[in-house]
């Protein structure tokens, strides 16, 4: 059975991390395994990257009590957008299309802040702020989907996951003639995400042996304070070369 990972060289413990450079051939080398190991692994199957760009137009909210209401539209030049938040959904798993290929059907949730602006001089004005959300954007990708395996059923995968790793927002007011109130805000949403197809599996692997933790680090010290602070809590005493 194996033991802990250690370097038979230099008989420390292995930790994760690069191999050590051999000096004589200034490659990376590691040390040899110890044994085979079967593993149980949650592998994954296949993945990919899409970046999608999202086109919505959003009507001012100037109605009653509105954020935007009784706010002065004609003044608005310039259109700032934030993304709150950004998720992706997998909404659907087709039946195999060729081997174990599927189409997979994500939708985006996105929340959003927008901010309108009023550049004229001295300083610019934010008129109003607004949040806004799309929920209604749907992409689909073609990705190897495996049948649940006999050794775990279905508790085993496979698992379908989205994640959006990045996103971006801009905006503009729509353009209308000169004098005329702005009463619609055209916002671009940049979405990176990763989709990624996973299941469990029993995995035949070399091993070095169990990690072993390296040594805690000390936390760095607090500044020190005088307890109790003797100088402090007495009046000062007359220097005896001075008495008289």
């Amino acid at each position: 059975m194996a033991g802990p990972g250690i370097d038979p060289e230099t008989g420390e413990f292995l930790q994760p991390g690069l191999c050590p450079i051999n000096p004589y051939t200034g490659q990376r080398e590691c040390p040899p395994t110890t044994e085979i190991d079967c593993l149980v692994v949650e592998k994954v199957f296949d993945q990919c990257f899409k970046e999608d760009i999202v086109h919505r137009s959003f009507p001012i909210p100037t109605g009653h009590g509105g954020p935007c209401a009784n706010v002065d539209l004609t003044r608005v030049d310039r259109v700032e957008c934030q993304v709150l938040s950004a998720d992706c959904v997998v909404v659907d798993v087709s039946a195999p299309i060729e081997g174990n290929t599927r189409i997979v059907t994500v939708r985006q949730d996105v929340e959003l802040r927008i901010e309108l602006w009023d550049d004229s001089p001295p300083v610019p004005v934010l008129l109003c702020t607004f949040n806004e959300t799309i929920t209604d954007f749907f992409n689909q990708v073609t990705l190897f989907v495996p049948p649940p395996g006999v050794l775990f059923g279905p508790a085993g995968g496979p698992f379908v996951f989205c994640e959006v790793v990045n996103f971006t927002c801009f905006g503009i007011p729509e353009t209308v003639p000169p004098g005329d109130p702005v009463r619609n805000v055209i916002i671009t949403v940049k979405i990176c995400k990763v989709i990624e197809v996973t299941a469990f599996v029993k995995l035949l692997v070399p091993v070095f042996g169990f990690c072993v933790p390296r040594p805690c680090e000390a936390a760095p010290q607090q500044i020190e304070i005088e307890c109790p602070p003797i100088s402090s809590l007495f009046p000062p005493q007359p220097d005896e070369g001075n008495n008289t």
